[in-house]
């Protein structure tokens, strides 16, 4: 009787001896012929040679590799379905890091409106709510870049957040309220503001009546967030660069 192994024998000889063409069309015939049998990914020393053999010579067509990632993804979850998410939460936070930045200064060009609602679509994916919408606004002798006001609510607490740049003094603007769902204040949440390369750069709590008034801590050039800290609860406001 020809076991498996006979016949990956057989296949590896015969995929030696072929050019790429060849090769990759004897690993597409054996599969078709021994379907029942084919073994996992790992489960066959024989089976994974010549699977990576043929895989040069054969790329995968994007349907073919949308099928590969989900049964992969399958056997991964079927093994530890922690690790897949910790895996997968890592990967989308490296992601944003690379792609989800907000450039403060969008907000004064030509393509303002449009850099306005895609802050809006930013603070949405982190489930902040906008209450007023981003803008750049001159006053006496300074440009206010103003990313709005905007809040987001945990469980029993709100944060209410408004946060702006003054462009000329290159400074930013901090105002934050904490309250529970009955209106009354929240002290000693902890307000801090990081860069990506320096850490954090401000760091207050909030006072007896829930409020936290920042109206000029200096920053420079860099990638920014505003950071709220209470209890065991974190919430974090998108990318900004400045």
């Amino acid at each position: 009787m020809t076991t498996l192994n006979d016949k990956l024998t057989q296949l590896a000889k015969a995929m030696a001896n072929g050019d790429e063409s060849a090769c990759a069309q004897s690993f597409e015939k054996f599969c078709q012929e021994n379907f029942q049998e084919l073994p996992l990914p790992g489960e066959n020393k024989l089976f994974d040679q010549a699977m990576w053999n043929a895989s040069q010579f054969a790329p995968l067509s994007k349907g073919d590799q949308a099928i590969v990632k989900k049964v992969t993804g399958n056997m991964l979850e079927a093994i530890n379905p922690v690790t897949v998410a910790v895996a997968n939460a890592v990967a989308t936070a490296a992601e944003a890091s690379e792609k989800s930045v907000f450039v403060l200064r969008e907000l004064v060009g030509q393509a303002r409106d449009s850099a306005a609602s895609l802050w809006q679509d930013m603070l949405s994916a982190q489930q902040w709510q906008q209450m007023v919408p981003a803008g750049a606004t001159r006053g006496v002798g300074a440009q206010l870049v103003s990313l709005g006001t905007f809040e987001r609510t945990v469980e029993d607490v709100r944060i209410q957040v408004n946060l702006g740049w003054l462009i000329d003094d290159n400074n930013l603007r901090v105002l934050l309220q904490a309250k529970d769902n009955d209106d009354n204040a929240i002290p000693q949440v902890e307000v801090r503001i990081t860069e990506t390369e320096r850490g954090v750069v401000f760091s207050r709590m909030t006072n007896q009546d829930g409020a936290m008034v920042a109206p000029a801590v200096k920053v420079g050039p860099g990638q920014y967030q505003i950071q709220v800290f209470w209890s065991d609860k974190v919430v974090e406001t998108p990318f900004f660069r400045i």
